[in-house]
């Protein structure tokens, strides 16, 4: 297999030194990447007809793109994870949106790039991973916003603000979750969302589905979140003691 790396990102380098440890450095090839690919694009472009996208800033919109491999008869994958200098050494945390699914050549990169072989999630068609990276970072921020307890904190954890953050952040989440499911024309109220999601990841078709499914109905219990927000506000705070 060989591969032509485009572009100048931080995390392509990365990527590039983590595949050169492994047996699969770059090659210019005889003419680079096909004239076609923008100069913008961002990725690896595998010689048995793959382009592997790559955009760490989810600036790019992936529809035009994919439009055009389809074109030109190359499949685009579209590559998402926890891009961080480290994973030259041990690997990526790798999403993979990819419809259908990804050639031998592909799934060799993919191996080299995460810390195991096969321990990458593909999440679904186009678009899936970036979705997935978004939920997961939503998710991550949620817990990470609020400062726990501690016996040498002599102020009282301020609940209230904490709550209506985390509040705002899920209405957040709900808005984009249901604007990718509908974008991809699947039902907000599948009564299966529970159970489709508690299927292995790697065992299920379309992974971010099954999770933006899982959130759509997990807004449904907004009563039961109200009523904790209604209790909380109504205690009155802690006073510190002397």
């Amino acid at each position: 297999m060989t591969y032509i790396a485009q572009g100048s990102a931080p995390q392509l380098h990365w990527l590039q030194q983590r595949l050169a440890s492994r047996g699969l450095p770059a090659s210019a090839g005889a003419s680079g990447p096909p004239s076609w690919l923008p100069g913008d694009w961002q990725g690896f472009y595998l010689s048995s007809g793959c382009w592997i996208n790559i955009d760490p800033l989810h600036q790019a919109p992936l529809p035009p793109r994919l439009r055009l491999c389809r074109k030109h008869e190359v499949q685009l994958l579209e590559l998402d994870g926890a891009w961080q200098a480290l994973g030259s050494d041990f690997g990526f945390m790798l999403l993979l949106g990819a419809d259908p699914a990804p050639t031998a050549d592909a799934l060799a990169l993919l191996d080299a790039l995460a810390p195991l072989p096969a321990a990458w999630l593909r999440c679904g068609p186009t678009g899936s991973a970036r979705y997935t990276r978004q939920v997961w970072e939503a998710l991550l921020f949620m817990l990470r916003r609020q400062t726990p307890p501690s016996p040498a904190t002599q102020t009282a954890p301020d609940w209230e603000t904490g709550l209506r953050g985390q509040w705002q952040l899920w209405e957040q989440l709900v808005r984009l979750s249901q604007r990718y499911l509908r974008e991809r024309k699947l039902p907000e109220d599948n009564p299966t969302a529970r159970r489709d999601f508690a299927e292995p990841p790697r065992e299920q078709e379309h992974y971010a589905a099954s999770l933006a499914g899982l959130i759509v109905q997990a807004d449904g219990c907004q009563q039961a979140w109200r009523q904790l927000w209604d209790d909380f506000a109504a205690q009155a705070p802690l006073s510190p003691k002397n």
